[in-house]
Parts: C-alpha cells; sequence; structure tokens
C-alpha cells in the first residue's frame, strides 16, 4: 500500500483548514513514536501559567504495539501544539480496564481517550457492525474508504449520542485470520469443534458459529492465559495481535483467511473536550485524525514483516484450499445482520469496491 493510499483510507487527516497531514509534517512535529516517552505519569510537558488539563487515554495493548502508535502519535501532537496546555497521559496493557470497560469509560467521563474496536461500539449502536461483515471487504484500505464514507457519516452522531463522545477518526488493527492450537485450518469443515476467542461482535461470534466453531468471548488482555490453559482453542485476531501479545508462543497453525478487515474507532468523552478553549478543541480534533493515520502506517508495517517473524517462531502457516468453503456458509449471518443493522447498509456494503 503507497503512502496516499494510507493517507487516504485512515481518514483524511487534516491540519487547520483542511490541510493533509503528511507524514512528513506528524515527524516534524516529533512523532518519532515511542522514542524517549515515559509512561504512567508520562514525561514533561511545556507549561503555561496554569496546570494543564489532561487527558488519560487507555489502550488494551502493550505500548510498543502498532494499536498503541495512535495514543502516542496523539500525544505528541497535542502537547506540541497545546504548547503544554494539555497533556496526555497514555495507559498500555489494559491498565484502565479491557475495550469494552474503557469504552463504557468514555460514556461515563471517567476515560478521556480510547481507540476500540468496533465490536464493543456495536452492542449500543447495532450498525457498527457492517463493518465486521466476513468476506465482504478485500483489504483494509476498501474497508477504510467504506469508513470514511457515507456509511461511516452516518454511524458518527450514533456512535456519538450513544457513547457521550466525539468520534476523531476511524482507524484499523489490520486483517483478522484463523489460527489455533490443534489443526491446520484449510476448509471451514476443519474448524468444526474448534473453540475460537472472540470478540463481544454478535456477527463475529455467528460466522465462527457458522464455519461449525464454538466462539467464547475473550478480551485481548485475556487471550494468552485461555490459550494456555486450554479454554480456548484458537482465535482469529491479527498477525500484529500475535506478535505483540506474544500469543505465537501458545499456538501453532495460521491460517490467513482475511475473513474480516477490522475497523476501529478513535473517541473522547464530551465531558473531556468540554474542558478545553475552542483553540486547543481543534487541536484534539486534528490530532485525532493523524493519530489514526499514524495507526494505520504502523499496522500496515507490522503486518509486511509479521508472516516472516511468525514462522521463525515456529508458527505452520497454512493455506486455504478456497474461499468458497468458508463463504458459502455465511448467508444465515448476512441475512440476520440485513434484519438487525439494516438491508440498506448490509447491500451498501457488499456493493461497495
Amino acid at each position: 500500500m503507497r503512502d496516499d493510499q494510507i493517507r487516504r483510507c485512515g481518514g483524511a487527516a487534516h491540519e487547520g483548514a483542511g490541510r493533509c497531514v503528511s507524514r512528513r509534517s506528524l515527524l516534524k512535529d516529533g512523532l518519532a513514536l515511542g522514542a524517549g516517552l515515559g509512561f504512567g505519569t508520562l514525561g514533561s510537558v511545556r507549561t503555561g501559567t496554569a496546570a494543564p488539563v489532561t487527558m488519560r487515554f487507555g489502550s488494551d495493548s502493550p505500548i510498543d504495539s502498532p494499536h498503541t502508535s495512535s495514543a502516542i502519535a496523539l500525544k505528541q501532537i497535542v502537547e506540541s501544539r497545546t504548547s503544554g496546555r494539555v497533556a496526555v497521559v497514555v495507559f498500555p496493557d489494559s491498565q484502565l480496564g479491557n475495550n469494552g470497560t474503557m469504552t463504557n469509560s468514555i460514556k461515563s467521563g471517567t476515560l478521556d481517550a480510547v481507540v476500540t474496536d468496533m465490536s464493543h461500539i456495536s452492542v449500543a449502536v447495532p450498525e457498527a457492525d457492517v463493518f465486521n461483515l466476513p468476506f465482504v471487504y478485500r483489504d483494509t484500505e476498501q474497508v477504510l474508504r467504506f469508513a470514511n464514507g457515507p456509511a461511516g457519516a452516518g454511524l458518527r452522531p450514533k456512535i456519538a449520542d450513544a457513547f457521550a463522545c466525539e468520534v476523531l477518526g476511524f482507524a484499523s488493527d489490520g486483517s483478522r485470520n484463523l489460527w489455533n492450537g490443534k489443526r491446520p485450518i484449510r476448509t471451514a469443515a476443519d474448524v468444526v469443534g474448534l473453540k475460537l476467542g472472540l470478540g463481544s461482535s454478535k456477527i463475529q461470534r455467528d460466522t465462527i458459529l457458522a464455519f461449525g466453531g464454538i466462539p467464547t468471548v475473550v478480551e485481548i488482555n485475556a487471550l494468552y492465559t485461555a490459550l494456555q490453559t486450554g479454554l480456548i482453542d484458537g482465535s482469529d485476531r491479527t498477525t500484529s495481535d500475535m506478535i505483540a501479545l506474544k500469543l505465537y508462543q501458545v499456538t501453532r497453525y495460521l491460517t490467513l483467511t482475511n475473513h474480516f478487515s477490522i475497523v476501529s474507532v478513535l473517541i473522547v468523552s464530551k465531558k473531556f473536550m468540554s474542558k478545553l478553549d475552542p483553540a486547543d478543541q481543534a487541536v484534539v480534533r486534528a490530532a485525532g485524525q493523524a493519530a489514526v493515520e499514524a495507526q494505520l502506517m504502523a499496522i500496515v508495517k507490522s503486518e509486511k514483516s509479521a508472516l516472516t517473524f511468525l514462522q521463525e517462531k515456529g508458527i505452520q502457516v497454512a493455506p486455504m484450499e478456497s474461499s468458497r468453503s468458508f463463504s458459502d456458509k455465511l448467508d444465515s449471518v448476512y441475512r440476520e445482520a440485513a434484519g438487525r443493522i439494516g438491508a440498506d447498509l448490509v447491500e451498501q456494503a457488499r456493493s461497495f469496491s
């Protein structure tokens, strides 16, 4: 994926009045991801005469993971462009709870910012599950173009109302693939009977049921232990997640099914935004767009090298014999989704190119 494609599909990042934020401008603002940063109380910022307003940004992933790069990016840009009037404290590794907990904390105003996947949004906004339709989107670029088009624009106010937040941008955690410790998966028949740890999205659970698997809701920070203890046999988390969470230590077989290209969303609580003056609100909004672009760039980079790394760690990569053996089982999933989130919306997704 070219850098110009990455910028388009990551959401039009703007600085000020409509100027696209490029990689060069991000780097100019000090976006050396992870370099020289302290976390927890998070380093020093330039302070003016008043104490800074603090933004608490939670992440369910390690500090050096692609997922958390959006938080680091936002911290760098906001602190720089507000001259320390706004300080961003990043809490990685589920320190403030799993994604479900943090998403609800945004609603209650006890957390200020998080990047969460659509499975947690869809609990309150069922239409958000349109981004989880299996075998509908070719890749991450396509699903993000869909999210940044009319479909996503229609969902933004619904998400804002449901979670008392502002939607700053759509990001991605990459493509999901099936992996487990029992056997190679080459057709849907190989999924039958496997216990797979998933998020809370109904479509994701229905998809695994359609393949004959046994879906079990397991938050990302609990996957390693669940695999280690045999609570689950595998999952469909991304290759980036497999590396960041060291899941390759407790599983064996990976199949590149790319059945979901996961969309996530950067949300900031309205309670936090109300503490800022209009100029600093504008900085945060612009930084949010740049942050989701930074996360996407990190995901793309990670996916390019992930397979080589995982194979070096002993993961056996099995090819699909035919994607039709999977997609042919999904008619009931599409019908259920159409009834729950709207037939027109499902048709928009299936016909989008």
